[in-house]
């Protein structure tokens, strides 16, 4: 047989078995996915009876899931697609067309992006599609479908089971390659299609090299994504000589890379996504946490209201007539019991238990990112050994070492970098959908709420007495039992304390216990702008020269430096002694040492309102009468009509109760800015 006769042939069975290939996998679409189509739903109903049984047997809950076609069949039809109009490409440039006239290469080359695309995508998915046919297959009822399948394809192939059916896409695109090295075998150098043959040889060979890398990849990640819980004598039975001396080169390259003795590989992309990932991660958790505690927290209230109920219609048992009481404490009931049940099972099956499986998922990247930094440890070992290496003989033995870590490596590497973005995507999409099923819960939890409470609004003790006088009635009878219990020589003084007494005496469920005060840090040194400040606010003889640094010692104390300006408040302590005066040296006020205050001379802009003595002496009056406070503990305000506090600071009283008579709230003013401060965080500045 000459060259020709041979090249003719390896045409002829590359058309040929492309023709069969075609015919198979059209085949595989019209017998089994055709069946498995139309009975989907009763193949679904068997699968996730078959799971719950499994379920009942080991007391696990691993999900329910039906037929997935997707996984088995993945993109089949996309092959199919490319598949016939590559062949109808390739019939056309064969057929009654003389062999210089035969491109066979052009035509791979005009189809190698949409084969490299589509036979990726589908090798990628037949490991698993492998894995979920052999569960599938493992029920007879299930196999029973298939088998309707295979018996309407039989008489037109050779393949005798569904599995041989999934692999030829993956065998047909490994054996391009060797068809085009066979034909440009036989092909002069002089032909026409010489170079595209050699350029589709090419292309081919990293499709069936990127795809093995592929296989590689993910065996690689299945054999290090164990299960969390190992035996302690699985765990042993990996120690080895071997493993220790691993272990210790990757401590001894740690070590040298954190001295910067040795230099370390980064991948800013990488470190990145998984930055992304364990910010997801974390703030997934603090979610469930929380929700979690309020669950508890929420728990406690209506239980404690629930109890409340529940006492109330106990007091009044002896009387006839307990229809309010007995309503009050049904609607409390029902807030504990069937309200709060149904809330807690919703939240739970609609938002803790989707996150907490997405946690436990998480596991498997935690444990591939710490194979991929282990193995970047090795691979930058090797390259450092080779580096620092003068022995010839132990170089081929070295860069052997080098290439299969840097293999591993790039393998984890590339694997993470492919997976965990898209892990992010649908994690946190899963994540969004949790929290906006948990506002809904909650909407819907506080509407039910309201309905049972709106109607004892009506009740006659509510709807004839004004909420003051019901607190007021409260307030009486609380003080005369207060008064009758201490009769008794058990009872302690305390128990009389106004709220305020109490918080510091006892601490408080509703606000927590202030740290003790601690005198102001020393400042640095007073900026002009502040000196403008102070000259601005104050008439000339009000402003003082600091003579000596003073450093504060106690809690209402001020630090300054010598040379500042400070205007006087206040010529006297709390205690009334005049050793220390209240100033302000316009970013901080508080008290220091007469002593080390000097008038200052010369003359000083007297500021618009200070510029006679009459208006002086109209503010000295209004100092004297104006009560000012400062803050024991700092107060972060809450609403718009309320003051920001910070610990020390010194408020002149405006009103001592809010609008609504409530001697709690008291209205203030702290240099020019007003709002409302809880009186207990307040102390008379004497």
């Amino acid at each position: 047989m000459t060259v020709a006769d041979f090249r003719e042939k390896v045409v002829t069975e590359l058309v040929k078995t492309e023709r069969d290939y075609v015919r198979d996998i059209k085949l595989c679409q019209e017998g089994f996915m055709t069946v498995l189509k139309d009975k989907q739903d009763i193949i679904s109903e068997i699968l996730v009876r078959q799971q719950l049984e499994e379920n009942g047997r080991s007391g696990e809950k691993k999900p329910t899931k039906g037929l997935e076609l997707e996984i088995l069949f993945g993109n089949m039809e996309q092959v199919i697609d490319t598949a016939e109009r590559f062949l109808k490409d390739l019939e056309e440039t064969t057929e009654g067309k003389m062999p210089e006239e035969q491109l066979v290469g052009q035509v791979f080359m005009r189809y190698s992006n949409d084969l490299h695309k589509v036979y990726a995508e589908y090798c990628r998915n037949h490991d698993d599609a492998t894995a979920l046919l052999e569960k599938y297959e493992e029920n007879d009822e299930v196999q029973e479908y298939i088998n309707q399948g295979l018996e309407l394809v039989r008489q037109s192939t050779n393949c005798w089971d569904l599995a041989s059916f999934l692999i030829k896409p993956v065998q047909r695109i490994l054996k391009y390659q060797l068809l085009l090295a066979e034909l440009d075998k036989y092909s002069d150098d002089s032909f026409p299609d010489k170079p595209n043959l050699q350029e589709a040889i090419q292309t081919m060979t990293e499709v069936a090299t990127a795809i093995n890398e592929f296989k590689r990849r993910k065996d690689l990640v299945m054999k290090y994504r164990r299960p969390g819980q190992e035996a302690i004598t699985d765990k042993l039975g990996r120690i080895s000589l071997h493993s220790i001396r691993k272990k210790s080169q990757r401590i001894n390259q740690r070590f040298t890379q954190m001295t910067g003795l040795t230099t370390q590989t980064v991948d800013g992309e990488f470190d990145q996504m998984e930055r992304r990932f364990r910010n997801l991660e974390k703030t997934i958790r603090i979610y469930v946490k929380d929700i979690n505690a309020y669950l508890e927290q929420l728990k406690d209230a209506t239980s404690s209201e629930a109890a409340v109920g529940s006492d109330i219609s106990d007091y009044y048992a002896s009387q006839s007539n307990l229809h309010e009481v007995n309503k009050y404490e049904a609607v409390q009931r029902h807030l504990a019991n069937k309200l709060y049940k149904d809330y807690t099972l919703f939240v739970q099956q609609r938002v803790i238990s989707p996150l907490n499986g997405l946690l436990i998922m998480f596991q498997g990247p935690h444990k591939l990112i710490q194979k991929r930094y282990d193995k970047l440890l090795d691979y930058d070992s090797f390259s450092n050994k080779l580096e620092k290496n003068k022995d010839k003989d132990r170089v081929k033995q070295l860069k052997d070492e080098k290439d299969v870590a840097r293999k591993n490596y790039e393998a984890l590497n590339i694997q993470l970098k492919d997976e965990l973005p898209k892990l992010c995507d649908m994690g946190l999409s899963l994540f969004k959908s949790c929290v906006v099923s948990f506002v809904e819960a909650e909407r819907d939890h506080i509407n039910s709420t309201l309905k049972k409470l709106y109607p004892l609004l009506e009740l006659s003790i509510v709807k004839n007495n004004s909420t003051v006088d019901i607190m007021k009635t409260f307030e009486t009878s609380h003080l005369v039992a207060i008064e009758g219990m201490h009769k008794f020589s058990f009872v302690p003084k305390s128990l009389d304390m106004k709220k305020s007494d109490r918080r510091t005496a006892y601490g408080t469920n509703s606000e927590p216990t202030p740290p003790p005060s601690a005198p102001r840090p020393d400042p640095s040194s007073q900026s002009e702008k502040q000196k403008a400040s102070v000259n601005s606010r104050y008439p000339a003889n009000r402003i003082y020269l600091v003579s000596t640094d003073f450093s504060a010692q106690q809690p209402m104390d001020m630090s300054v430096k010598k040379g500042e300006i400070v205007g006087i408040i206040k010529e006297q302590d709390p205690t009334g002694s005049g050793q220390k005066w209240y100033v302000d040296n316009g970013a901080s006020q508080g008290f220091i040492p007469s002593s080390i205050l000097q008038a200052v001379g010369g003359e000083t802009t007297s500021p618009e309102g200070y510029g006679s003595d009459d208006d002086w002496n109209a503010f000295t009056r209004m100092q004297q009468q104006a009560q000012y406070y400062y803050a024991e503990w700092e107060f972060t305000a809450s609403a718009e009509n309320e003051l920001t506090l910070t610990e020390r600071d010194v408020v002149q009283l405006i009103s001592d109760q809010d609008i609504e008579g409530n001697s709690e709230w008291w209205l203030v003013d702290k240099n020019g800015q007003r709002g409302y401060v809880p009186s207990a965080y307040l102390a008379k500045i004497d």
